[in-house]
């Protein structure tokens, strides 16, 4: 997993940031039926820009399927905290990055070959070309080119 640094770029504060073109955040309430409402946001929005090959907007979508889950199953203790979901097309690459409440960073673990869920952040650390945790842990967030060949698979 990669250390944790801030996934904007270099110099651009986040507070006086001009409005993207290609930027969507939402919050949504920390409760399962909500991931299907991500999948929706995050497909919605990459079919609104264009541009996304539809290898890469698959992928994008699974992994805001995966990291709004953690974000629900482990995101805190207070279950009405909502679930920040952000998503930038810069038009070379996707960042997609999920905010909970929790500070304890999200971490590969090992499934077992019985067990039906843990393998989450191995899909986005197999799909994405970078991932990674920051503001002091409570976002997780995963970077794709927009470019099929330049893909982690």
């Amino acid at each position: 997993m990669a250390q944790e640094h801030s996934p904007r770029s270099p110099g651009r504060s986040a507070s006086t940031a001009a409005p993207l073109r290609n930027a969507v955040e939402v919050f949504l309430p920390s409760e399962p039926p909500h991931v299907k409402t991500s999948r929706r946001v995050a497909a919605s929005a990459l079919e609104r820009w264009g541009g996304v090959p539809a290898m890469v907007a698959d992928d994008a979508v699974l992994i805001v399927s995966e990291l709004v889950t953690n974000a629900i199953l482990h995101g805190g203790v207070d279950t009405r905290e909502a679930v920040g979901l952000r998503i930038e097309h810069t038009g070379n690459e996707l960042l997609i990055e999920v905010t909970d409440g929790n500070s304890q960073p999200a971490q590969l673990k090992a499934a077992g070959g019985t067990e039906t869920g843990g393998r989450g952040l191995l899909l986005v650390a197999r799909l994405a070309n970078d991932w990674g945790v920051s503001d002091k842990n409570r976002t997780t967030w995963a970077r794709l080119s927009t470019h099929p060949q330049e893909q982690a698979c």
